[in-house]
């Protein structure tokens, strides 16, 4: 109990107060600096004493305190809310946050809406810091998309039609000034596509590169139709001056129809030898090339010959450069402990709930103990910044009721805690649960989600947040899973049934009897956990490469327990550790891998440290990041090299 009830407590109630307080601001007149710290108080608990006691939330120095109210405001800020600064009429500087700078407009989902929503997480989930928490009544595991607070300030931007400025990862950190148009998902990486201020170039930035929260700005902008239609096609190889290339490929026939599913303009031949030509059209040189970084030693490059020359270059430069000293490599980056973050969302799952939420349900929801709720929830009760100056509370965005079975045992009751609004002001809104980033999320879930589920509720409630949101929202669909409709359908029906299945570092498939039990989304692709009883092990599938099923039958009743709760991302929990060093402008293909951890160096490039289960893996991810990256951990400091010098002899 000490532990919770210490600085990490204190700094919690003094944190959502002030969030509190200065959302009030913004209805009523802004708060001073000196009246915050004079005013502004907060519960403490004695070691020696049964209940709390009132203390100021800024005690100490002057320069102490100050530096201290400047942190908090930095904290606010990196949730998304627009803290403004104003003049006030004798001269003074007052804070106050727009409510509407964090929290989207308020959206009611009927009970079968808030069904697909829950489904439609678990399939697409954000993982413990996304939305998932608010809705569904289990733990959070593994997200399949990353969750970022970046996401609030831009789609309130694009909601206004307001410019946003923020730093950039690209060659170099720069500063960024922008006009929004869209967001587009692209293989489960979120782009911002922008206008560049005062231009008519139009770019896309990726959200894991961005390096600051962006700051919306008070430029208003009109956007034409020629302006939006260009933003709309803008896709991550976008070029503009698109030089469309005809690639020809020799492989088997299995790697073959592999290809022909994943490209759709593809086309193939069977030759008199048994080996298969594909050709494809790509519409860059670039994105020619992946594929053939992909495919590695699976396809032998036939034309045009530009390519091939490209390719060689490419191959002589696989892990080559100069690396660091692993041991001189520190990635132990201190934990921020998001207690607003953890707050809110405990506030905003009772704000979704009608009948509020036990601490037992709280608990279990957010991996807590119950002593920890109870004493955040708690603090919500009784919380009253400022009351005395500030004509009481009836006029915060939340009063929290506690109700308990046994006041008398209050302690270890099972208390309930609900959001009461009948102190809000005639005709106000109830205040919105949901940050801007809680309904992007919620609708890239359920666009995912639709692909497999036939339900009019997931279109309706898709409808209810674009209305809502204003915002344009673009989800590039995968759409080589012809059998991810056979795949739900037998975990549905609990069935048992055998696939043919090509592994992603291999040119041949092979049979495989498999048991799903569940279907997530993970960087664009839909993966299956199943038990596989030709290993007798669970396994975890991804679903375009199954090239066919071949048989279904009923499933036995009884298997093993999964051990592995978070399967999705468990090639980022075990296997070899290793530190990959990369040039800024590469490190996007590093960027999705589960776990990874990042580290500058003195030189500007990027360290990544990650954990693999196969050392194959490695041999392709050096294959397809190519020149400007090398392993600097000893043990793979070879990785790539034979597989590069196997395509070159095929050249």
């Amino acid at each position: 109990m000490s532990t919770i009830r210490g600085g990490v407590e204190q700094s919690r109630e003094r944190l959502v107060a002030l969030v509190l307080l200065l959302q009030r601001a913004w209805q009523y007149a802004p708060i001073t600096q000196e009246e915050i710290l004079r005013d502004l108080k907060i519960d403490e608990y004695p070691a020696a004493a049964k209940g709390p006691r009132k203390i100021r939330a800024y005690e100490g120095a002057d320069t102490t305190v100050r530096q201290k109210f400047e942190r908090d405001k930095a904290r606010i800020r990196e949730l998304g809310f627009e803290i403004e600064i104003v003049s006030r009429d004798d001269g003074s500087v007052g804070y106050r946050i727009d409510p509407k700078s964090g929290y989207a407009p308020l959206i009611y989902f009927t009970p079968e809406e808030e069904r697909v929503v829950k489904l439609a997480l678990s399939f697409c989930g954000f993982g413990k810091s996304g939305a998932f928490s608010v809705f569904n009544d289990v733990p959070a595991s593994d997200g399949g998309l990353a969750a970022s607070n970046y996401y609030t300030p831009v789609l309130r931007a694009l909601h206004v039609r307001r410019a946003l400025a923020f730093e950039y990862l690209s060659a170099a950190n720069k500063a960024r000034l922008v006009e929004p148009l869209v967001i587009d998902v692209f293989d489960g990486a979120s782009y911002l596509v922008a206008r560049v201020k005062d231009t008519r170039e139009i770019k896309g930035y990726r959200f894991t590169r961005m390096t600051s929260m962006p700051v919306v700005l008070p430029d208003t902008f009109e956007v034409d139709d020629d302006t939006d239609r260009v933003a709309r096609a803008w896709r991550p190889e976008y070029a503009k001056s698109p030089r469309p290339l005809d690639v020809v490929v020799l492989t088997n026939e299995n790697y073959a129809e592999l290809l022909v599913r994943q490209y759709p303009n593809a086309m193939s031949a069977t030759k008199s030898d048994g080996t298969v030509e594909v050709s494809i059209t790509f519409q860059s040189p670039r994105a020619a090339l992946r594929l053939l970084l992909d495919s590695a030693d699976r396809v032998r490059l036939q034309s045009p010959k530009s390519l091939k020359n490209e390719l060689t270059a490419w191959l002589k430069e696989v892990n080559r450069g100069k690396t660091p000293d692993v041991a001189s490599l520190s990635f132990d980056v201190v934990p921020s402990n998001d207690v607003l973050g953890q707050t809110l969302q405990l506030l905003h799952a009772v704000y979704v709930s009608d009948d509020g939420l036990r601490i037992s349900e709280l608990s279990k929801r957010f991996s807590l103990s119950s002593e920890h709720v109870r004493l955040i929830m708690d603090r919500l009760v009784s919380l009253e910044p400022m009351a005395e100056s500030t004509d009481g509370t009836d006029t915060f965005p939340a009063h929290v009721i506690k109700e308990c079975d046994d006041w008398d045992d209050e302690a270890n009751d099972d208390s309930t805690y609900r959001a009461d609004f009948s102190d809000l002001p005639e005709g106000a809104d109830d205040p919105s649960p949901f940050m801007w980033r809680d309904l992007f999320e919620l609708n890239i879930a359920l666009r995912e989600a639709s692909r497999i589920y036939t339900d009019a509720a997931i279109f309706s409630a898709i409808e209810k947040i674009e209305d809502a949101t204003k915002a344009p929202v673009q989800i590039v669909m995968a759409s080589n899973e012809a059998l991810l409709a056979q795949v739900e359908s037998a975990i549905e029906s609990h069935s048992q049934i055998k696939i043919e299945y090509t592994s992603g570092v291999s040119d041949e498939s092979h049979a495989r009897a498999i048991e799903p039990r569940e279907l997530k989304v993970l960087n664009g692709h839909t993966y299956v956990r199943a038990y596989c009883t030709t290993r007798t092990a669970w396994r975890t599938f991804r679903v375009d490469r199954i090239n066919a099923v071949l048989a279904n039958s009923p499933a036995p009743a009884t298997r093993p327990l999964d051990t592995v709760s978070n399967w999705l991302t468990q090639v980022g929990e075990e296997g070899d550790e290793i530190v990959v060093v990369v040039e800024a402008a590469n490190r996007w293909l590093f960027e999705p891998l589960p776990g990874a951890k990042w580290l500058v160096l003195d030189d500007g490039r990027h360290a990544v440290k990650f954990r693999v289960s196969d050392e194959r893996f490695v041999d392709h991810l050096m294959l397809r990041a190519g020149p400007g990256a090398v392993v600097a951990t000893a043990a793979y400091a070879k990785a790539g090299h034979e597989l590069a010098r196997r395509i070159a002899a095929q050249l």
